[in-house]
């Protein structure tokens, strides 16, 4: 009689335990680490579809848009504009419009039948990039420290786990 309680207890838990929801992925991402001691990543995914990418550093600025949509543990970035593009008041582009920087120069790829310039894997609250070039994870990236290698010797750049992490 208990036994069949338990039983039932148990079975109720793992059907419980097995129903996990997907967790909200709207909110605003950006880098845990400065890369190379002056790039930082933001990316805001609104409920719509839509997102705003804010890639910043040194003396270069792009804000961009798009859509973004998720497929399994992936997420997919396409930019409004395509490679290269600039958007100008005028007919003609003027010195501010090409250092305003509000272009990208990601290839336009297809993977499952969906179009993106930028690929990020969903693990958590947290964006894990992958590589333009051969389509790889990226693992860890340059970070400058105020620390040493070694106590008075060695660089102050060290390879650190990079991401985007969820902050609101």
């Amino acid at each position: 009689m208990y036994t069949k309680k338990i039983l039932n207890l148990i079975l109720a838990l793992l059907l419980l335990s097995s129903c996990k929801s997907q967790k909200k992925l709207q909110g605003i991402y950006k880098s845990n680490k400065v890369e190379f001691g002056f790039f930082v990543t933001k990316i805001d995914l609104k409920n719509s579809n839509e997102f705003n990418y804010i890639f910043s550093g040194d003396l270069q600025h792009t804000e961009l848009s798009g859509f973004y949509k998720r497929s399994g543990h992936n997420l997919y970035l396409k930019f409004d504009k395509n490679k290269g593009e600039i958007e100008s008041v005028n007919d003609s582009l003027t010195i501010s419009d090409i250092l305003s920087g509000n272009y990208h120069n990601y290839d336009l790829k297809i993977e499952n039948g969906i179009n993106y310039h930028l690929k990020y894997k969903i693990q958590g609250n947290k964006l894990f990039a992958y590589r333009i070039d051969n389509d790889r994870l990226v693992k860890k990236s340059k970070v400058y420290t105020n620390k040493k290698k070694f106590l008075l010797l060695g660089s102050k750049w060290k390879n650190k786990r990079s991401y985007l992490k969820k902050i609101k």
